[in-house]
């Protein structure tokens, strides 16, 4: 028996607008059924495809003017990038539109709405969304500093940057003045393209602030003829830490570890030999990673 609430082939697995639905032979009671959810403002899909975020993000930017685009959590979760636990559901989607706009509003929206910056709009995967560098400062508005320096450190990581320290530099310069814009900066200082996780970086950072000096991260040694790479290594004191998870967050866990890392320091010990393959950063463990 043909079902008569079932969409038309053309609608499978895609997004539409009521208007597209119409032209189609699916009118407004079917376009209310269970067989089509709502995503936006006039943009529907298929109820039995599935809903992940991309499709959300595309169905909000097509709900509102063309020349928006993705920013803060959302292009952050596209681009694949560390969010700390509370934002990697996100309820909502983050479209910006260029000022004097007002910020669109919405179901499953968060709208917002600034000048517009074509060197900082990217089209990937044919959706527009903040570069790479822009979402590093898109990030002062809503994470805390480890947050920020963790998400600035997946985007300068080493083994496959998404931006440049001149891309980085220009778009922190251009939001001087903002509010947030000497947090930023400190974050952008404590930036280290050799820490491959959101933990790592949070262990990094405790280990400064409590008075470590920097370590070496991710940094391949040869010891007796075997290459290892600890996460964080503190050769002159003959600590070596490995990250798992985020057991080693709080200040009480650390100081221990500093303590340590302090009191058996010598200047004197010879650092290990770094595997030939590796070029390191300029003046590596010398120099923070923003002035080099």
């Amino acid at each position: 028996m043909d079902d008569a609430w079932a969409l038309p082939e053309s609608l499978h697995d895609g997004l539409f607008t009521s208007a597209e639905a119409r032209e189609a032979g699916v009118g407004a009671e079917r376009l209310r059924g269970h067989r089509t959810i709502r995503l936006a403002r006039d943009v529907y899909a298929d109820a039995s495809a599935p809903i992940d975020l991309r499709r959300r993000a595309t169905a909000a930017l097509r709900s509102v003017d063309g020349s928006a685009w993705l920013g803060h959590a959302t292009a952050a979760s596209l681009y694949g990038l560390p969010l700390p636990p509370r934002l990697r559901e996100l309820d909502r989607i983050d479209v910006t539109v260029p000022s004097p706009q007002h910020a669109p509003r919405g179901k499953g929206l968060r709208g917002r709405q600034r000048a517009l910056d074509p060197a900082q709009i990217r089209l990937v995967d044919a959706l527009r969304m903040s570069s790479p560098a822009q979402v590093f400062v898109d990030g002062a508005d809503y994470l805390s500093f480890e947050d920020l320096v963790a998400l600035g450190d997946a985007i300068v990581k080493e083994r496959a940057p998404l931006a440049t320290r001149d891309e980085l530099r220009a778009a922190v310069a251009a939001h001087t003045g903002q509010r947030g814009h000497r947090r930023l900066l400190a974050a952008a200082h404590a930036l280290h393209p050799r820490a491959w996780s959101r933990p790592e970086t949070i262990v990094r950072l405790g280990l400064e602030i409590l008075g470590a000096p920097e370590p070496w991260c991710n940094v391949p040694v040869v010891l007796e003829g075997v290459t290892l790479a600890p996460d964080v290594a503190f050769w002159r004191s003959g600590v070596l830490i490995e990250v798992e998870g985020d057991q080693h967050r709080t200040d009480r866990d650390l100081a221990p570890i500093v303590e340590r890392i302090r009191a058996r320091h010598r200047a004197s010990v010879e650092l290990p030999r770094i595997a030939g393959f590796f070029t390191g950063i300029p003046a590596f463990g010398e120099v923070r990673w923003w002035e080099c």
